[in-house]
């Protein structure tokens, strides 16, 4: 006999948001700043429980609204980046790319553990993120979580994190 898997997904109106970033490509092209209107879906995959579900959906709907509500309405910029260089002080985050600089309010500022604000790297934060927060409620027994990131209504990065090794 078959041994079945089971997945919860969870995907909401409310998983979007509204943010702005810019990215670089080809070696050394940089983006204008653009925003987008991204959307997002969670997954996990594990066994079921004693109540016969993988995890209760209204907890893992809540930690993916936390990293959406996050990022919503803010310029999202790279703390990895070998040549965008990001910094701030007490009011202003001041990013440079060669001789481009852009300079924000702290507030409008998101600036996460990435390389470049791809939409497979947001997905890859907001999955440790997501990870991180329901460890504790969700225990050890699933195998892996995944989020999919969509840019542009149809342009999917999805990051897939083993359960455990985080």
């Amino acid at each position: 006999m078959t041994q079945a898997t089971f997945r919860v997904d969870v995907t909401k109106e409310q998983f979007v948001f509204s943010a702005a970033h810019f990215i670089t490509f080809a070696g050394d092209i940089c983006e204008r700043i653009h925003g987008h209107n991204y959307a997002v879906r969670a997954s996990v995959e594990g066994p079921l429980d004693e109540n016969r579900y993988v995890v209760d959906f209204i907890a893992l709907r809540d930690a993916v609204l936390e990293q959406t509500t996050r990022l919503d309405h803010h310029i999202i910029l790279p703390q990895d980046h070998a040549e965008i260089k990001v910094t701030s002080d007490e009011t202003e985050t001041t990013a440079r790319f060669r001789d481009r600089r852009w300079v924000f309010p702290n507030d409008d500022c998101v600036i996460l553990p990435v390389i470049n604000t791809t939409a497979e790297e947001i997905a890859r934060v907001i999955a440790e993120r997501v990870r991180e927060a329901t460890r504790a409620k969700f225990g050890d027994a699933l195998t892996w979580i995944e989020v999919a990131v969509d840019e542009n209504c149809g342009q999917w990065g999805v990051c897939r994190l083993p359960w455990q090794n985080g």
